[in-house]
């Protein structure tokens, strides 16, 4: 009699359990050169949703994942503004906004965002750059 009662109690438990562990929000994506021709592996993703921030690195397939909870503390529900930004050192920097979609995948909510990366100029390029504007410059105005 107790080890029947035990078990359901135990089985009210669990199913009580399952529906404050499956509100969950995913943000998942994966991060591309600038042309989306290639997926970046090792890339430092930062993922802010509300003000919440997650950072994870994305995988050999250049995929990454965040998951928050719907509610309390560090929460991320439908409607709340997300950002995601990565950076890698050999690829350079992206930033990208998603939106969240609302019970997309039985009680979780979901958010896709595939991020490019864009390639920055290095200390020497941009020094380069700026003493041929200034050239060119000094040229057009001498004449």
């Amino acid at each position: 009699m107790r080890r029947g009662m035990f078990l359901s109690l135990l089985g009210l438990v669990l199913f009580l359990s399952v529906g404050m562990v499956s509100a969950k929000t995913l943000i998942t994506g994966k991060i591309y050169n600038f042309d989306y021709s290639q997926t970046i592996a090792g890339a430092n993703v930062v993922v802010d949703c509300n003000g919440n921030i997650q950072t994870t690195t994305s995988a050999s397939d250049g995929s990454y994942v965040a998951v928050y909870n719907e509610t309390g503390d560090g929460s991320c529900d439908s409607g709340d503004a997300l950002v995601v930004n990565a950076s890698h050192s050999s690829y350079g920097f992206g930033s990208l906004s998603g939106t969240i979609n609302d019970d997309a995948f039985m009680e979780w909510d979901l958010a896709i965002v595939n991020v490019p990366l864009v390639p920055e100029f290095g200390f020497f390029i941009c020094g380069l750059t700026i003493l041929g504007v200034i050239g060119i410059f000094f040229l057009v105005r001498r004449q």
